[in-house]
């Protein structure tokens, strides 16, 4: 009789477990929008560095050593400032034309302002930003109004065995339009940027190389670049999206294809799916053509099945799942309308 009850709980067991609904994350590519709001006639720009420094910024040619300040060789400080300016300028070029929002950007040499410094930055001029613009033929002149860096590193032995180098960065960006009295757009960016010899899991690694002043620098002016070009926009960013995958082969098959980036095969099985005649798991199937669809590019057609999907889920264990993403795909749909007109 014992046996027969320890027989039946494993049965029991393996059914529970044959009955699961499981869910799978995938990712997806999503181009979001910026904070800058430009004409679709806005396609094209020029650069342009002010060379500016405020009057307190006094250490440019300075950099801490074991937690004192010392002076850089003028070696070193030669073609360091136009270093970090192109740097930060030819990120944010590589990063707009990226997306397809722009056709060209015109980016004007370094020292075409020659640099200086003063309490206040005060706006370029309405004149000058239209000469720029109609002779470089563009409808918008990004300035990198100031750009200012300090380095330190801290040996290996002095703070711990790793050592470690930093760089303390700080840029303003502005957007001119030809006509306009002041910029349309004003961006800072403030940041200090850490490198050290630990891995992932916090071991240290001693094949690693913290980078030298002149590296640093350069890299944290990259990294300035791109951030303005985040805030621009648009932007490619990466999102998991969910599939549920009930019990048995056909579903297991599907999300296998979808897995491997075949999503046509996979949405042919979830049609099949969805047009069971016990309809016991429509909502599912029609939840996983939703996010199909998306993949695919269709946004209304996932919209769609997104919308029928709540209908049939609602109440149930994944309704919550199919209306989160439903409010989602709508968000993205009035976001995708608008970058289309501006991106022709």
């Amino acid at each position: 009789m014992k046996t027969c009850r320890f027989i039946l709980a494993i049965i029991t067991t393996i059914l529970v477990f044959a009955s699961c609904t499981t869910t799978q994350l995938v990712p997806i590519e999503v181009l979001k929008p910026g904070k800058v709001t430009l004409s679709a006639n806005t396609r094209n720009l020029a650069f342009i560095a002010r060379n500016f420094k405020y009057s307190v910024d006094t250490l440019g040619d300075y950099y801490s050593a074991n937690y004192k300040l010392r002076k850089a060789p003028e070696k070193q400080n030669e073609g360091i400032d136009s270093l970090a300016l192109q740097s930060a300028l030819s990120s944010l070029q590589k990063k707009l034309l990226a997306t397809g929002r722009y056709d060209t950007i015109v980016t004007y040499p370094y020292n075409t302002i020659r640099p200086h410094h003063a309490k206040h930055i005060l706006p370029l001029s309405p004149d000058f930003v239209t000469k720029i613009c109609q002779e470089s033929h563009v409808e918008g002149l990004v300035a990198l109004e100031m750009l200012s860096y300090f380095y330190s590193k801290v040996a290996p032995g002095i703070k711990d065995d790793s050592g470690e180098s930093s760089v303390k960065i700080n840029a303003l960006w502005a957007l001119y339009l030809p006509g306009k009295e002041k910029p349309v757009d004003h961006f800072r960016y403030t940041d200090e940027l850490v490198w050290d010899r630990y891995d992932q899991n916090g071991n240290l690694d001693l094949t690693k190389v913290n980078p030298d002043r002149k590296a640093a620098i350069e890299m944290a002016a990259q990294i300035a670049g791109e951030q303005y070009a985040r805030h621009m926009g648009p932007l490619w960013a990466t999102v998991n999206r969910t599939l549920v995958t009930p019990s048995g082969d056909e579903w297991k098959k599907a999300t296998q294809m979808a897995q491997k980036n075949q999503w046509e095969e996979a949405a042919a099985i979830w049609n099949r799916l969805a047009s069971m005649p016990d309809g016991k798991e429509q909502g599912v199937a029609e939840l996983d053509l939703a996010v199909a669809a998306e993949m695919m590019d269709q946004i209304d057609l996932a919209v769609s099945w997104a919308s029928k999907a709540v209908k049939l889920l609602d109440g149930k264990r994944y309704g919550p799942v199919a209306g989160q993403y439903l409010a989602v795909l709508m968000v993205r749909q009035q976001q995708i309308n608008g970058l289309n007109q501006q991106i022709k």
